[in-house]
């Protein structure tokens, strides 16, 4: 199984671009969360956990014990 090779990158680019466009249109007070669950959970964790701790927003909620991300969009009270 090849997550990190040539072609993994495509996917894994059209998916984090999806995920910012979807990040955009969420209301404030709601989230997304996302969860390895692939036939190499564990090695896709570490991939996307590389991803999204360097490239990403830093709001997103890593949870290793549940190899998952989240992400909530906050309210903004003025």
């Amino acid at each position: 199984m090849n997550l990190t090779g040539k072609s993994g990158n495509v996917p894994q680019a059209l998916a984090i671009r999806f995920l910012r466009d979807a990040i955009s249109y969420i209301p404030c007070g709601d989230s997304i969360a996302l969860r390895c669950e692939s036939v190499v959970p564990d090695k896709q964790f570490r991939v996307w956990k590389r991803w999204f701790t360097t490239h990403e927003d830093p709001a997103w909620e890593i949870s290793e014990e549940h190899k998952s991300f989240f992400y909530y969009k906050k309210n903004w009270v003025e």
